[in-house]
């Protein structure tokens, strides 16, 4: 993840346009990697990586000053990746299947046993594997307290180790290897965060300004219509 300056930070909360995109270029990777991780489908990752990018230029100007952004990305992430559940990958298709190095029914079980997990054991499993969060940011990103984090760590690799047995460190590191293998091409990053600065801040400037210059044509209009309605009347 490409560091931020505090600078940058605070000229993107003004919605400056370079520092909107050098921070979205600084989470694209990551939301991409936990949207396609958590859905375990490219589709619906695309979907709710593409949703939460857009939407994060709308809650800029809100968030706190003092908030590391990466926090407010993996929860809104997830938040939404919550609200795509039903949106399931088949065990073979599924992306940390298919982004895999020698893929065997051991490997397949083993993902399809990480999509059975609650929810929160799953999220938790692959933000500690995949995105090396600890259970502090992890907590974070999930919107519940560090001890909860960490037991939903805990129970998931408890439950996850009942189907790998022996294999449980080397699938985990497998899964990792896939987990990184999500991670999207470089030369797709800037075209697709300038396409999201140019619909959510210079498209929307132009269309407030196009609003500001109707309301001022329909002001002169009035006061053109009461000059012309009083000397009317003066006749």
């Amino acid at each position: 993840m490409v560091p931020v300056s505090p600078e940058t930070i605070a000229a993107a909360r003004k919605l400056k346009t370079s520092a909107v995109a050098d921070l979205l270029t600084s989470q694209y990777a990551s939301v991409y990697r936990i949207a396609y991780a958590l859905s375990g489908r490219w589709d619906v990752g695309r979907g709710i990586a593409r949703f939460v990018l857009a939407r994060s230029v709308r809650f800029m100007p809100k968030w706190d000053p003092d908030d590391d952004p990466a926090n407010w990305f993996h929860r809104f992430t997830i938040m939404t990746s919550r609200r795509s559940a039903k949106h399931r990958a088949e065990p073979k298709k599924d992306v940390l299947v298919e982004q895999a190095i020698d893929v065997d029914g051991e490997y397949v079980a083993f993902v399809a046993a990480l999509r059975h997990l609650e929810p929160q054991q799953r999220e938790a499993f692959l933000l500690h594997v995949g995105e090396r969060l600890n259970d502090r940011y992890a907590a974070l990103a999930m919107d519940c307290s560090t001890e909860a984090a960490h037991n939903h760590l805990h129970s998931a690799e408890k439950n996850l180790r009942l189907v790998a047995g022996p294999s449980m460190n080397m699938l985990t590191q497998k899964l990792a290897d896939a987990y990184m293998h999500l991670t999207p091409a470089d030369d797709s990053v800037i075209p697709a965060v300038n396409r999201v600065v140019f619909r959510q801040v210079r498209l929307r400037r132009a269309l407030r300004l196009i609003l500001r210059l109707v309301q001022l044509a329909i002001v002169a209009t009035l006061i053109w219509a009461g000059w012309w309605l009083y000397h009317s009347v003066r006749r």
